[in-house]
């Protein structure tokens, strides 16, 4: 299903992905100020879970001393590999509850919420973020998805989003 998208387009979208794949577990992932909180808080009948909220209550004190060393501004490829380990390590996506984040953790089905520079920029402004931040955590998801792609071992879907 590639192509550019409304919201609408996009929560109709999204809500036959979840359909097809009730049974599996899901991921969609995108860059910060794409509008993933916002499109997820469209589909609640849907048992879409945030990764902040399901990620962050369970990593132990520790663990978040060493990351709250490496948190900064701007982001960084270090800080972001942290993210991806006490990703990896911590969260856990169930069948039939579809987890927004930023990295691809283990699942059957993937699907990336995309987003123009221009879009990008103008959401940055609205929520007051680093635009610099935003492209680089992009950058690394591409990365990510690429790679996954490229395995050929999950149902990988791309959504470029026009709003």
């Amino acid at each position: 299903m590639p192509g550019q998208f409304t919201i609408n387009e996009t929560l109709n979208t999204l809500k036959a992905i979840f359909n097809n794949h009730k049974t599996e577990r899901v991921c969609v992932i995108g860059t910060i100020c794409v509008g993933k909180s916002t499109i997820l808080k469209r589909l609640s009948d849907y048992n879409c879970l945030d990764m902040d909220s399901e990620l962050w209550p369970n990593i132990p004190p520790d663990e978040m001393e060493l990351f709250s060393k490496l948190s900064q501004e701007p982001w960084t490829k270090e800080f972001g590999d942290e993210i991806d380990r006490l990703t990896y390590k911590y969260l856990k996506v169930k069948p039939g509850y579809p987890m927004f984040t930023s990295v691809i953790v283990d699942c059957e089905a993937v699907v990336y919420l995309d987003i123009s520079d221009s879009l990008l920029t103008q959401h940055c402004e609205k929520r007051n973020v680093s635009f610099e931040d935003a492209k680089n955590i992009k950058e690394a998801i591409e990365d990510d998805w690429n790679n996954h792609k490229a395995n050929g071992d999950k149902a990988m879907y791309y959504v470029m989003l026009t709003q």
